[in-house]
């Protein structure tokens, strides 16, 4: 067979890693990582691949490949070299530089060529490099592949010096009908894979090819393909609540679903059933009761609210015997739900304010007082939120004030303590109760939304008391988490500190809130620094402040599609409120592609060239506004009168009657305006630079002129760095 018949050639590829079973929740991401990092392996070594499938059980994870080219092919490949005059002396002869250069890539001197850069003349050495055998490759790319996927967890056992989540078993690698040598940690591939636990007895099975891989391991009772068991979890569940009841119907769960698929590897649903006396449970109780402990699904009835006495669950294994495993699962869901029957009743004993006085003895952070400590923080955290832009009318609401004091109270009841399956239920519970105590349908409401959202897309508290209170409660725990030492770092956010600011914005922004976010970071920092009196707290809030505007800056561009470079523009100044930074940022961008107003922001950057990093401080920006206003001056007083060139006055005079406008425009909320003023001082900005040396040798019209560059600089930077926005160099 010729070299080109031999690097076309291709075979199906199978590997098979084999462990104890993986916790389902790891799973997905695995399967796309072991995929991505497997073929671009073998795409880099530049093998063809094609008909590429990653398929998963608890027990194993498995790439199949229809077609994988046998061989690299044969490359040429060009190696720059040093340049000319290093390889060759003044009389032309050869450099030990130029000899080692050829020797290293293995041709003669002579035989090299000659390239030709901005840099002047260099050598070049082509030579065609042998393609090798694809399991050669696979030898070097399948290990580094495997042990490199990034789990959330990982383990070592024995004496081995490798992690992964669980141990390894076994791994298969064939390519076509032969075994790929090659070795994963302390584990050679060979064709030996292994069946169902118990439907196969864990025996061995041996892989003939790849093309017979899914019908063997079906044959020892496993189903690899994670799309076919959802498909026979799926068909089963409908079969066996159509033979129940017709009109029954399932609660879809899809993340319950796609947790069952991947903890079996032969799936036999089933319908089980549980007494009504639970039914004095709210639903939510008895549905999280099975997921959570059970990863039961929860039945419906028909088109009518509420649920029947059945559950469906999911075997891993055959019908065998499938009577006992029935009553089994009833047997273990009867004591979940007469725990939480028990829990529930005896919570109704105490009111939520006797509730409440228990969490004085709760820690909130270690040495960061309780609970209760929390709740009376909250208290008067709502009530300067409602006066500072997020309420409407002139008093907060009693029923704002009475949920942020019992907002917590379920947090020492007995279903949600101690880390028990109901714990994700906390204010749903805490609500219920409140009710059966007789709080207000608006207390309760808000003690149980006042946790949304609870991920990054999910749905928000929805109604202005609600909002309030879940602001007020993720400023706290921002505020407080950093000082005890909790910040986020580039692999830790203990205390979901990024979710919790993601969280405030969304509410603020989804709603139209205005609320300067620097102000209440102050207000929510002042009672729990007495915590953390050793912390500075001006340096950690401009610590907080930094990291909300960078989360602010990601949310605006991935989120909402702005535009990166006109967000980075506008935040700097504006990003207090994020409600007016959004508006601003809308319309920068209706701006920013003007020609007149691109001379503006490269003339705004030629200033912070020339000043070299001396421009006003932020904290000076509204001062040079005022300034602006009353004719325009240094800030020692420096009169720009002095100033002897045409352009220059010019430009003075369109700032000086522009400064008002501005003022004007912005007091309005009339953003587009103030950039369509902005644009009309552009050319006059680009005439300046053009016209007007600032260097010059007087030293006292030099100064001068640098004055009058930093309070232009300044006024500019009051509203957008519009170097972000100006053309690239």
């Amino acid at each position: 067979m010729n070299d080109a018949k031999l690097n076309a050639a291709t075979r199906p590829f199978l590997l098979e890693i084999g462990s104890e079973e993986i916790p389902a929740r790891f799973i997905p991401d695995a399967v796309v990582e072991i995929e991505r990092r497997l073929v671009s392996g073998l795409r880099d070594a530049h093998l063809a691949v094609a008909g590429v499938r990653t398929l998963a059980t608890p027990r194993r994870m498995a790439v199949l490949i229809d077609s994988l080219q046998t061989r690299q092919p044969d490359r040429e490949v060009e190696i720059k070299g040093p340049p000319v005059a290093v390889a060759f002396d003044g009389q032309g002869q050869p450099t030990p530089a130029g000899l080692g250069f050829a020797r290293k890539a293995g041709i003669e001197l002579a035989d090299c060529e000659r390239g030709e850069d901005q840099r002047g003349e260099f050598l070049v050495a082509r030579k065609t490099e042998s393609g090798r055998p694809t399991a050669a490759v696979l030898a070097e790319l399948v290990p580094a592949a495997v042990l490199g996927i990034p789990f959330r967890k990982v383990m070592r056992w024995g004496d081995h010096d490798l992690e992964y989540p669980r141990p390894l078993q076994w791994i298969v690698a064939l390519l076509g009908d032969d075994v790929v040598p090659l070795t994963v940690g302390y584990l050679p591939a060979g064709r030996q894979s292994r069946g169902h636990r118990t439907l196969a007895g864990d025996r061995p099975v041996e892989i003939e090819s790849p093309a017979g891989y899914l019908t063997a391991m079906r044959a020892a009772g496993v189903v690899v393909d994670q799309a076919e068991r959802r498909d026979l979890i799926v068909t089963g569940i409908a079969r066996e609540l159509a033979a129940y009841d017709p009109a029954a119907r399932l609660l879809e769960d899809e993340e319950l679903l796609d947790e069952v698929v991947y903890i079996c590897e032969f799936p036999t649903p089933f319908l089980g059933s549980y007494s009504e006396e639970f039914f004095a449970l709210p639903p939510e109780v008895i549905t999280t009761a099975l997921k959570s402990h059970q990863r039961y699904f929860s039945v419906g009835a028909g088109k009518a609210a509420g649920l029947v006495p059945r559950f469906v669950a999911v075997r891993d294994g055959g019908t065998d015997h499938l009577e006992n495993v029935v009553r089994g699962n009833e047997r273990v869901l009867r004591a979940r739900l007469a725990d939480a029957l028990f829990y529930w009743e005896f919570d109704q004993k105490l009111t939520p304010d006797e509730r409440s006085a228990m969490l004085g003895n709760v820690t909130w952070l270690e040495g960061f007082g309780t609970v209760l400590d929390k709740t009376h923080r909250l208290g008067d955290l709502v009530a300067w939120l409602w006066d500072h832009g997020l309420g409407e009318g002139p008093e907060a609401p009693a029923d704002l004030a009475r949920a942020a004091v019992i907002s917590k109270s379920d947090l020492v009841s007995e279903m949600i303590k101690d880390g028990k399956e109901f714990t994700k239920l906390e204010g749903f519970i805490g609500a219920r109760y409140a009710a059966l105590a007789g709080e207000s349908p608006t207390v309760c409401r808000a003690i149980e939304r006042h946790y949304l959202p609870r991920s990054a897309t999910g749905g928000l508290p929805g109604d202005r008391i609600s909002d309030i209170l879940s602001v007020a409660d993720r400023l706290d725990n921002v505020t407080g988490c950093w000082l005890a030492g909790f910040a986020p770092t580039g692999a830790k956010d203990p205390y979901a500190l990024r979710r919790h600011v993601l969280a405030i914005l969304r509410i603020l922004l989804e709603n139209g809130y205005r609320l300067d976010l620097a102000a209440a970071l102050a207000e929510a920092m002042t009672p729990v620094h007495r915590y953390a009196t050793d912390r500075d707290r001006e340096a950690t809030l401009v610590e907080i402040r930094a990291f909300v505007r960078t989360r602010l800056e990601r949310y605006f561009a991935d989120q909402l599609g702005r535009d990166p470079e006109v967000v980075r523009a506008v935040l700097p100044v504006r990003w207090r409120d994020p409600v007016d930074a959004l508006a601003w940022v809308k319309a920068l961008e209706g701006f920013r592609d003007r020609p007149d107003f691109q001379q503006l922001a490269t003339g705004f950057k030629r200033c912070r060239n020339i000043l070299k990093g001396d421009v006003l401080p932020v904290a000076d920006l509204d001062g040079c506004l005022q300034r602006w206003l009353d004719g325009g001056s240094g800030t020692d007083g420096a009169d720009f009168g002095g100033l002897v060139e045409s352009a220059e006055k010019e430009l003075l005079a369109r700032v000086a009657t522009s400064t008002p406008l501005l003022a004007g425009a912005e007091g309005e909320g009339r953003y587009d305006e103030i950039f369509a003023v902005f644009s009309s001082l552009g050319p006059f900005i680009d005439t300046f630079f053009d016209a007007v040396r600032v260097n010059v040798d007087d030293s006292g019209l030099r100064e001068l002129r640098m004055s009058f560059l930093r309070e232009i600089h300044g006024l500019f930077a009051r509203y957008a760095d519009f170097s972000e926005v100006a053309p690239k160099d």
